[in-house]
C-alpha cells in the first residue's frame, strides 16, 4: 500500500510530464510508452518492473500464419523501446544498477511456411539481457545454422532464472520452507551464467 500511495510513485505515473521530444524518443505507441513509464518507475525507486508487449494495437507475436505483423511493426516498435530505454537508463547512470531482460515465452520454428509463418518451438530461443553488470556488446552461446537448438553454451531456464537471482544478490541456491516445514529450492537446477559479467 505504502508503494502504491506514495509521492514518488504517483510522479512517476504521470507521463505527461515528460518532455515531447522525449515521449517521441522512445515511440508513440504503447510499447514505447510503456518502456519510458518502466524508467520513470525504477528512477523513482520501484524495485521490480515488468513491462509486457501486449499488442492491443491489433498485431500479434503469435505468427503462425504470416510474419508481416512481425516484421513491420512490432520488431521496429520494440526496437525503438527497448533501444531508447537502455540508453535513457545509461545516460542517467541507472543502467548500472537495472537489469533488464528482454525474453518471449518461447520461440519459432526455424522453417517457415509459404507466408512466413512460424510454429511454437521451445527449444532454441534468444534473450537481451543488459545492466547489472552485464558485459555489453556480447553474444552468449549460439544455435547450429538452422537456429533449431543450441549448439555452443545452451542456458536453461533455470540457469537463467538463477543468473537473475545471483545479479540481484539473492542466493540462487536458497532454500525456502513451504507449508509443512519442508525446504524447497527457490530454482530446482541450473546454474548462474556468470561469463556474462565482466
Amino acid at each position: 500500500m505504502a508503494l502504491i500511495s506514495s509521492d514518488k510513485t504517483s510522479s512517476a505515473l504521470n507521463i505527461r510530464a515528460e518532455a515531447e521530444t522525449m515521449r517521441d524518443r522512445y515511440g508513440r505507441h504503447l510499447f514505447g510508452q510503456s518502456c519510458l513509464m518502466a524508467r520513470r518507475l525504477v528512477e523513482a525507486g520501484t524495485r521490480f518492473v515488468t513491462v509486457h508487449y501486449d499488442c492491443a494495437d491489433g498485431y500479434g507475436w503469435d505468427s503462425h500464419r504470416t510474419s508481416d505483423d512481425v516484421r513491420d511493426h512490432l520488431m521496429p516498435t520494440f526496437d525503438q523501446g527497448c533501444s531508447a530505454l537502455l540508453t535513457d537508463l545509461d545516460e542517467r547512470g541507472l543502467l548500472d544498477e537495472t537489469l533488464v531482460i528482454a525474453i518471449g515465452e518461447m520461440g519459432r520454428t526455424p522453417t517457415p511456411n509459404a507466408t512466413w509463418g512460424r510454429g511454437h518451438w521451445s527449444t532454441c530461443f534468444p534473450a537481451l539481457i543488459a545492466g547489472a553488470g552485464v558485459r555489453g556488446g556480447i553474444v552468449y552461446g549460439k544455435s547450429d545454422k538452422e537456429a533449431a537448438y543450441p549448439d555452443d553454451k545452451p542456458v536453461s531456464p533455470e540457469d537463467l532464472a538463477k543468473t537473475i537471482y545471483w545479479s540481484l544478490g539473492i542466493d540462487p541456491d536458497l532454500m525456502l520452507m513451504n507449508r509443512e516445514n519442508r525446504p524447497i529450492p527457490i530454482v530446482d537446477g541450473g546454474k548462474p551464467v556468470l561469463e556474462l559479467f565482466g
